[in-house]
């Protein structure tokens, strides 16, 4: 008697790939700095700084965040947050630039005020704003 199992039909050539890489995958990956669909315009965009300060205050921050990976940087003074827990002029803004899709963007710390904001994609940091006076995510704690 003749075993009868169902056959698949199957397709060897169909393969699936990932779109993006996860964030878990990435912990262990250096930032890529990206900066398509930046913010150049507006109260936060990256106009509001002249290149001497650029130089002074961003410069040898962002070269050292290209050293560490991920699992390094994300922690106490460099983390996500929702974009729920942003201001709203900044919720707009980001509804605007057509990044309303995001759940939540990275922080990165430069000083006691001073914030740099990307939108995260795997091991990429797409830079969005510069946040000289930590408005766009107040904090109550002093200087922070």
């Amino acid at each position: 008697m003749r075993n009868k199992r169902a056959r698949r039909n199957r397709n060897p050539r169909l393969r699936k790939s990932p779109i993006s890489p996860s964030i878990a995958s990435t912990q262990n990956k250096r930032l890529v700095w990206k900066v398509t669909g930046i913010d150049d315009n507006s109260r936060w965009g990256w106009n509001q700084i002249t290149c001497p300060d650029f130089l002074r205050k961003i410069w040898d921050k962002m070269r050292s965040f290209e050293t560490m990976t991920w699992g390094e940087i994300l922690g106490r003074h460099h983390h996500a947050v929702a974009v729920n827990d942003i201001i709203e002029p900044a919720q707009n803004r980001l509804e605007q630039l057509g990044h309303d899709d995001q759940a939540e963007l990275i922080s990165f710390r430069l000083g006691s005020t001073q914030r740099i904001w990307a939108i995260r994609s795997g091991e990429d940091a797409f830079l969005l704003w510069w946040d000289p006076n930590h408005e766009i995510y107040p904090s109550s704690l002093k200087h922070t």
